[in-house]
């Protein structure tokens, strides 16, 4: 039984210094009376948030994970357009808009929060010998050696907290609802693929759709 999508939803901001970003899932909920008891055949990809390039680079990354799992996608911003949603259409406008797609199921992600903590990294020392004869025995028994340090310094972490819901859209009610927490993320891309692998397992366990 193939389960379903990647989603996640971060702004253009995420752009800190780390290396990579650690996900993990705080939290989850699901609708007895619809989880797991429909097919849906084509989901819309819908990535909260105010910049453009941001969205797509979310929804491209999405739609990529959930074609892997061979799931039909429809991404927002190829349907939506630069203007659709400036011009703050209804609720039943854009409920129109995605029905007209052909898709049966909405899967929405926001950032919901953002911390910061600074925190103080103490400095190190090690020893560094110095080799003679290019590393070779003799260097290394007559040789000498250096200590050096590194100094402390402080550094701020962030964490985000994201909510993603999967709605049926014949009834519009939520049929999973997921929290994440994002530590220290990189970028959009790095974040879309760890997020993705986390969420499908996820759903994978749970068998949220069928």
């Amino acid at each position: 039984m193939k389960n379903v999508m990647s989603i996640l939803a971060l702004l253009a901001a995420i752009m800190v210094t780390s290396c990579s970003p650690t996900v993990k899932i705080t939290g989850n909920w699901m609708n007895p009376d619809l989880a797991g008891k429909k097919k849906y055949e084509k989901i819309f990809l819908f990535a909260i948030g105010s910049d453009m390039g941001a969205k797509q680079s979310v929804e491209n990354a999405q739609a990529k994970a959930a074609a892997a799992e061979g799931i039909k996608t429809v991404k927002s911003t190829e349907v939506f357009g630069p203007n659709f949603l400036a011009n703050r259409p209804t609720k039943e406008d854009v409920i129109a808009k995605i029905k007209e797609t052909g898709c049966d199921a909405v899967f929405t992600s926001a950032l919901v929060d953002v911390k910061s903590e600074t925190r103080y990294v103490p400095g190190t020392t090690s020893y560094a010998p110095y080799y003679g004869y290019y590393g070779s025995f003799g260097g290394y028994y007559g040789g000498m050696g250096a200590y050096m340090y590194e100094p402390g310094y402080y550094t701020e972490d962030q964490t985000y907290f994201i909510e993603s819901n999967l709605y049926d859209l014949a009834t519009e009610q939520i049929v999973w609802s997921v929290q994440s927490e994002a530590y220290n993320p990189t970028n959009i891309d790095n974040f879309a693929r760890t997020y993705s692998a986390v969420l499908i397992e996820k759903l994978q366990k749970e068998g949220v759709l069928k």
